[in-house]
Parts: structure tokens; sequence; C-alpha cells
């Protein structure tokens, strides 16, 4: 886990830095899964639209003011900050690639 005081205040350049990184990362992410699991996305840098076999939609946008990325689902949404240079659910504690796992693995 993390500890509170591991957390790094990001300023908004920094912010768009590690967030324009890892959504980079989470695109080569999908395409490993985009056959599987017939998925179709798109991403402008700000937010990326994933559409699952046409039905399910998933949306991981950058939150600038709060310095968070959020990931929205039909179910729930997951609200992640950078700590210990990576993306941690402020709800369940989880890195942003575990949560990924667990919702296209898990549920569709």
């Amino acid at each position: 886990m993390f500890k509170k005081n591991k957390i790094k205040k990001l300023n908004t350049t920094n912010f768009h830095k590690l967030t324009n990184k890892i959504f980079i990362k989470i695109e080569k992410y999908l395409d490993n899964f985009s056959e599987q699991l017939d998925i179709d996305y798109e991403s402008n840098f700000q937010i990326i639209k994933i559409n699952i076999k046409l039905k399910n939609e998933i949306i991981i946008s950058k939150q600038e003011f709060l310095k968070q990325i959020w990931i929205a689902t039909k179910d729930q949404g997951y609200y992640f900050e950078y700590i210990n240079n990576q993306w941690f659910c402020k709800r369940n504690k989880c890195e942003i690639f575990q949560l990924l796992n667990n919702i296209f693995i898990k549920k569709y």
C-alpha cells in the first residue's frame, strides 16, 4: 500500500505530463484486449471513451482541478491520485491497471 505522506503534490504542468503518459499506456493496454473483447476506443488526451461489444461504455478522464484521473463504468466511478509514482484508486487503493484488469477480465 502507500503512506499518506508519500502523496506528491502536482502542479498543472506535471499533472498533464503524467496523465499524458498514462493515457498512452492505457491505449497500448487496450490494444491488447481489442480483439479478445471487441473493444473500440477513442482518445483525445483529455478523455478516453471505451466501447465494449457496442453495449458497455467506460470513460477515463482527467480532472485537472483535482489532479485526478476518473474512471466511470456503468456500475461505479473510480478516482485516482498520483502516489508513489503510480495512480492509485482512492476507494480501494488499487493501481490503475489492476482496476482495468478487474473491469475487463471479470466483467466482460
